[in-house]
């Protein structure tokens, strides 16, 4: 895998780089990883193998027995739970002997979900756990970001908010340009009433009360979003500002089936499911994911420790 200086991941590896980064893949027990850990480090990166933690083992034994959720659980059930490759990287991680962690290519969202909340918990500053994917097109010359995608099935108000609030951050960060978010409807700007057309009104209420330096608009559908003929004639504006990059979709069903749309029939790359409100660098893979998706994705999750420790 090569990847070019002046390109789009040539600056994000660079910004990667900027600093040392240990990563760990917990399923290196799967070829992908094995090829991807490989590509990592011959691009730079110190990729940490499990069976280099084991050494640790008491220490994060002691680390998992002072969380709440073990407060009943024996020291033989404490082991147990940290023969799991995930949740001795995770110890790892909370520990402070890695700096960021990639996983899901062989486990669903909700095991790396459940036990990253557990051990490494959330960030002070977000209430909720939400992801994104980062979709860029074939010829890499459009990038946006859909979310959520593969966390809150049924997102409320403020929820969509912090959603909206953690993309937008996430979008900027890469691809080091002002956010522009479309909050997403079947609705556009009162045409329907329905109580989810609510939802997602009051969500661009908030969102424009709390972040008034962020460009949002809503509620619109997605050809209004991205098409400014059709713009004009459902919404009686020109629209001649900076295009939507930032798409927030008003549930799980639509946001995931929107990105996968995008994915299999636009042929553009998803990366993700990118976590967001976590207190450390975390992020998930799609079981489907290839090796230059995890790649790219343990990229992200480095620029985000590098950033994060500035």
């Amino acid at each position: 895998m090569e990847i070019e200086k002046n390109s789009f991941w040539g600056r994000l590896l660079d910004i990667a780089l900027k600093s040392p980064v240990r990563i760990i893949l917990p399923e290196c027990q799967d070829s992908r990883i094995k090829n991807a850990s490989k590509k990592l480090c011959d691009l730079g990166f110190d990729v940490i193998d499990n069976s280099q933690l084991e050494e640790y083992r008491k220490k994060y034994i002691d680390l998992i027995s002072k969380k709440k959720f073990t407060n009943n659980w024996s020291s033989n059930m404490i082991n147990d739970f940290l023969d799991s490759s995930l949740n001795i990287s995770l110890a790892a991680l909370d520990n402070g002997d890695v700096d960021c962690l990639v996983a899901g290519a062989t486990m669903p969202t909700s095991e790396v979900l459940r036990s990253s909340i557990r051990i490494v918990g959330v960030n002070k500053e977000s209430k909720w756990i939400s992801s994104a994917f980062f979709m860029m097109s074939p010829n890499n010359k459009r990038r946006y970001t859909y979310a959520d995608c593969g966390v809150i099935p049924d997102p409320n108000s403020e929820q969509l908010c912090n959603i909206a609030f953690e993309a937008s951050k996430l979008h900027k960060l890469l691809n080091n340009e002002e956010p522009n978010i479309a909050f997403l409807s079947f609705s556009t700007k009162n045409s329907a009433e329905h109580y989810k057309v609510k939802k997602v009104q009051q969500a661009l209420k908030i969102f424009k009360e709390k972040y008034p330096f962020i460009k949002a608009d809503g509620e619109i559908q997605f050809d209004v979003a991205i098409n400014k003929d059709i713009y004009k004639k459902k919404v009686g504006l020109n629209k001649s500002d900076q295009g939507y990059n930032v798409f927030i979709f008003p549930d799980l069903d639509s946001g995931n089936i929107a990105y996968k749309i995008t994915q299999h029939l636009a042929n553009f790359k998803a990366l993700g499911p990118l976590l967001m409100g976590l207190s450390k660098p975390i992020h998930d893979l799609s079981r489907g994911c290839n090796i230059d998706d995890i790649v790219y994705i343990s990229i992200i999750a480095a620029i985000q420790k590098n950033i994060n420790s500035q």
